[in-house]
């Protein structure tokens, strides 16, 4: 069963669902196999460098994949009061008061395991292994915690988790409560809960805690909340540095991974990173110790830095859309929908020019239908050829925009299921930089219509350009700036009647007021527990046999022997 240079730890005979199977621990594996008639049993206890071979059905687990490990304990054998009692003619002997039960021991074990649904949702799934003995039972717990307490796996001990209450709908304490709390109790994670009460009260504590103490910092809310994180984490390295951002430093890297329990309007970030907000899996992905890195993007209004993004930074229509909706948060996540109709119709559009560095032709592009998936070759290579990568000259477009926007990840959301950049990637270094220039609602429409399907082709229209950079600028130009003859030019109106000549950024769900910014990407700034949106439509060593009597069909366990 154990695969090559995979040493067998510990081994067993057990029952699963009334059926003896041949149960071995190995060093990166728990696996599985029914015993076949005339088939010798391995002894328990020591291991083997012999590992029997597995037939079809058996089931194969990385350690990775295993979220906890808990004793079971049922009730012990019946005394003989209960087949007394028919023979006596006392009623009072007949009731369940004379029925002795003998002490409680652990006779069986349960392993709790991933279970892959449809549309990458994570659940959790149950095997109950019944042992021979108490002591057997008690070996195997023992035997798989101390698999699992591998440094090599980074499974996290201990958390510091903020709790957001006013963010989206308000369901933050809830879904901590009901979904998260339980499977960290599981998991024998300790936790230190806090519960904001304020804008920045989460950075504020960042500050000062003993961040030594723990393997790793939680939110429990949107995406704003995970950036007052991701700002909290850098500012904090950058202080114990004694640097300050400006646009020649580079910002050091977090220790610490950070969670994202999705509890938001959007949960952009969970969805571009687990291809679900789905609390459940986003708390398994953290309880095992998942990791993956990510792009940072640094802003600043001249030399002034300003903060740190990690998603959408975006000017003019997204910009004008997250403003208003700060008028209505009344209405919950429904706000964008509201102002997006408004800004929609206002069709306004601002005068600007836009610069960048392209990222160099080794680079893939926003348009190569690449997708950024779990174990992304393009995001690994990236991470040791920054230094060779990206030509310094720059490029200018001028023009009227009727929304100016950078990616650094997908952006998934329920109403873009691939993202408004869906070939972007998490962590290689660059950012996809959209340009919608000036254009009627009709055209605009149609762009808005494309993001919200799955043919990723929204960037296939005349009016729109996209670019994939390592670094880029916007500055703001009045309507009279580049014209040959200013004296051609009408009157301006009177100030009552004039539109605003500048809109604001939206920058992950937050805004900036000031117009003109630069903008750097960082390569894989900073960690998430999150590995990344699987690729479900190609085989994985984890699928499942159809004929799987343990678990579902759509459990992803690995099977040996043929079955397909």
């Amino acid at each position: 069963m154990a695969e090559c240079g995979d040493d067998v730890v510990f081994q067993s005979s057990l029952d699963i669902n009334k059926k003896t199977h041949q149960v071995q621990l190995t060093r990166r594996h728990l696996t599985w196999d029914l015993a076949s008639p005339g088939k010798p049993l391995r002894q328990t206890g020591s291991p083997s460098s012999q590992p029997f071979i597995g037939h079809s059905g058996c089931k194969h687990v990385p350690l990775q994949e295993i979220i906890a490990v808990n004793l079971e304990r049922s009730l012990g054998k019946v005394s003989p009061f209960k087949s007394a009692k028919k023979n006596s003619s006392t009623p009072l002997k007949e009731s369940p008061i004379y029925i002795e039960l003998q002490p409680l021991h652990p006779v069986s074990f349960s392993v709790h395991v991933v279970k892959r649904c449809p549309n990458h949702k994570w659940k959790k799934k149950k095997v109950t292994f019944f042992c021979q003995g108490e002591n057997l039972c008690r070996t195997w717990v023992e035997k798989i915690e101390e698999a699992l307490s591998n440094p090599a796996l980074k499974r996290p001990r201990s958390l510091l988790v903020f709790i957001n209450p006013f963010g989206g709908k308000r369901r933050a304490p809830r879904v901590f409560e009901e979904t998260v709390s339980p499977l960290i109790e599981l998991a024998k994670i300790r936790t230190h809960v806090i519960t904001t009460t304020h804008a920045g009260h989460a950075k504020e504590v960042i500050t000062k805690y003993d961040l030594q103490s723990v393997d790793g910092v939680v939110c429990v809310g949107g995406d704003g909340m995970f950036t007052e994180l991701l700002n909290g984490l850098i500012d904090r390295k950058m202080l114990e540095a004694g640097k300050i951002q400006t646009p020649s430093e580079q910002p050091i890297s977090p220790d610490l991974r950070v969670g994202i329990i999705p509890a938001g309007s959007t949960d952009a970030i969970c969805f571009s990173t687990t291809g679900i907000n789905d609390p459940m899996t986003s708390a398994i992905h953290m309880i095992i110790g998942d990791s993956t890195a990510i792009d940072v993007c640094s802003i600043y209004s001249g030399d002034q830095f300003l903060r740190y993004s990690s998603s959408m930074l975006a000017y003019g229509y997204y910009g004008d859309m997250l403003k208003d909706s700060e008028n209505n948060r009344w209405m919950g996540p429904k706000r964008y929908q509201v102002a997006g109709a408004k800004k929609f119709l206002a069709n306004k559009s601002y005068e600007g020019e836009v610069s960048f560095k392209l990222a160099s032709s080794a680079d893939t592009n926003p348009k190569d239908k690449m997708m950024c998936n779990s174990g992304c070759n393009i995001c690994a290579m990236s991470q040791f050829s920054q230094e060779e990568k990206g030509p310094d000259s720059w490029h200018t477009v001028r023009g009227k925009f009727l929304a100016v926007a950078s990616f650094t990840m997908s952006c998934r959301c329920l109403i873009s299921p691939i993202g408004p950049s869906p070939y972007c990637h998490l962590g290689d270094g660059t950012s996809d930089l959209l340009l919608i220039q000036q254009c009627s609602r009709i055209q605009f429409l149609r762009h808005l219509y494309r993001c919200s399907t799955t043919n990723g082709n929204q960037f296939d229209l005349p009016f729109i350009k996209v670019f994939r950079v390592r670094e880029w600028s916007f500055s703001v130009q009045t309507d009279t700036e580049g014209d040959t003859d200013p004296q051609s030019q009408p009157s301006p109106p009177p100030r009552e009647s004039r539109a605003p000549t500048h809109s604001v950024w939206n920058c992950d769900g937050e805004i900036i007021t000031s117009p003109n910014l630069n903008i750097r990407v960082h390569c894989q700034l900073i960690s998430l527990f999150a590995r990344g949106i699987e690729d479900m439509e190609s085989p994985t060593p984890q699928s499942c046999a159809s004929c799987c009597n343990v678990c579902d069909p759509e459990d992803n366990y690995k099977s040996i022997g043929g079955h397909t």
